[in-house]
């Protein structure tokens, strides 16, 4: 019977998972401050959109209408221009659209100082240390 070369795609993949998943534990159990270091990471990270969210909520019906009426006062050239700009997009369209851009900049700012100010634990050397170790580990639980 012959496999379907799907499936024979999907399971090396599901293996692949596996192996991913047992050395990202293996990593964490063996790298002295990973996980807290991980559990700190989410916590800011869980702040930082939080803060996201609070300075750029999504506008309300009240905002676009706001928005509307001081577009509609902008002289004719003015107006067409930011329409122009909005590629003829009417603003209750794009004004959450140019929202969420807004606070999506602002958390890969944010989640990038962070990250620089919080190196990780794990340098390159020593993760290739600890893989080839659990590379061993992993390929003699294989063989039994």
């Amino acid at each position: 019977m012959l496999i379907h070369p799907g499936k024979r795609a999907s399971l090396t993949r599901g293996r692949q998972d596996d192996w991913d998943e047992a050395r990202e534990a293996y990593l964490l159990e063996h790298a002295p401050g990973l996980k807290e270091h991980y559990a700190a990471q989410q916590r800011a990270f869980r702040q930082i959109e939080v803060d996201a969210q609070a300075r750029h909520p999504d506008p309300t019906p009240h905002d676009i209408a706001a928005a509307l009426s001081a577009e509609a006062t902008l002289p004719y050239r003015k107006r067409t221009e930011a329409q122009l700009r909005r590629n003829f997009e009417p603003l209750a369209v794009h004004l959450p659209q140019d929202i969420r851009s807004k606070r999506k900049r602002f958390v890969q700012r944010e989640q990038r100082a962070w990250n620089r100010a919080n190196p990780t634990p794990l340098t390159d050397e020593r993760q290739r240390a600890l893989t080839a170790a659990f590379v061993k580990a992993y390929a003699k639980a294989a063989r039994s």
